[in-house]
């Protein structure tokens, strides 16, 4: 999950592009990139077996859950590899953007797992998807609403 951005941390007044090293250490730095690029790894090498079971099953709400996977995956990802943008001065836009659109993936999929879980065998699968992605987005959305106040600067409210 995503920390508090650069903005926010004391990184952010330094000059020039630092090294992620600089920032954190490389091990730190390794501990987060290492995990997420062998997830990606897996989720590639079963890539092929799960996209034949996908398109033969024809379940929404399966094929929507695998996409949301692979999107969150791929920006935990590169949240993970971009770990010098948290130091970098100019970088700030994109890295505090980058960790929000990665807590969005990851708050969405988690919330509409725990939905879909909930709801049990009561409805039907396509039922069930609408379902467990409108709580979810509805949270999502309120999530990132604020986040995009606190982070961004957002002078909604005032």
């Amino acid at each position: 999950m995503p920390s508090i951005p650069s903005k926010f941390d004391g990184h952010g007044g330094r000059g020039g592009l630092a090294l992620s090293s600089e920032c954190h250490g490389f091990w730190r730095d390794a501990a987060l990139a290492v995990p997420a690029a062998l997830f990606v790894l897996y989720l590639a090498f079963h890539a092929k077996k799960n996209l034949r079971k996908l398109s033969y099953g024809g379940s929404y709400v399966m094929i929507a859950y695998y996409s949301l996977l692979w999107f969150a995956a791929l920006l935990n990802l590169a949240w993970c590899s971009l770990q010098a943008w948290q130091c970098a001065s100019g970088k700030e836009v994109a890295w505090n953007l980058l960790s929000l659109f990665t807590a969005v993936g990851m708050l969405c999929l988690e919330i509409s797992l725990v939905a879909f879980l909930l709801q049990e065998n009561y409805a039907t699968g396509l039922e069930t998807l609408a379902s467990a992605f409108t709580l979810s987005g509805l949270i999502v959305g309120v999530d990132i609403l604020l986040k995009a106040m606190v982070v961004l600067k957002c002078t909604i409210v005032k």
